[in-house]
């Protein structure tokens, strides 16, 4: 990864390949978490690194997010997405990075997402950049949040690492 640096003649820069569940992490300032298809929960560990060591910018693409699709049952508003199959995975993808997005919200990051992909050429094509603009954390956006996981009763691993900080 070094040699990225060296070959673009990029100073200060340190990058560092990880595995976010087994590796012990960089522990020196993190300036930005970069994340490309990371599987299901490995996202939420990286997001939840970034949070955690306050990194200034975050570019995350998420890849396949199962974890909502298999846990989550119905109970309110939204029952209508959870009954077909292919709307059902969709819809919970796209609930799963959402409360990506609100989270590191409630943690004080400017959160917007792109088109990381053209559809054509892959439908998993998010890229969720944010960028820390405050320091004080948002109880209200974690409330919202734990609302829909009870009457939903499904779980999320970002929110599961990041409800007790």
């Amino acid at each position: 990864m070094q040699q990225i640096g060296k070959k673009y003649n990029y100073t200060g820069l340190e990058f560092v390949l990880s595995d976010v569940k087994k590796d012990k992490l960089f522990s020196g300032k993190i300036d930005m978490v970069i994340t490309l298809h990371a599987c299901d929960t490995a996202t939420d560990y990286a997001l939840n690194f970034a949070i955690q060591n306050k990194a200034k910018y975050i570019f995350s693409v998420p890849c396949c997010q199962h974890e909502i699709n298999l846990s989550i049952n119905k109970g309110g508003e939204l029952d209508i997405m959870l009954k077909d199959g292919i709307i059902k995975e969709r819809f919970c993808a796209l609930l799963t990075d959402e409360f990506r997005a609100q989270i590191l919200r409630a943690f004080g990051y400017s959160v917007d997402m792109i088109e990381f992909v053209d559809f054509a050429h892959s439908p998993k094509n998010i890229m969720i950049r944010a960028k820390q603009t405050i320091s004080k954390f948002n109880t209200k956006i974690f409330e919202k949040l734990q609302n829909y996981i009870k009457n939903y009763n499904f779980s999320q691993k970002l929110y599961d690492l990041t409800k007790n900080f």
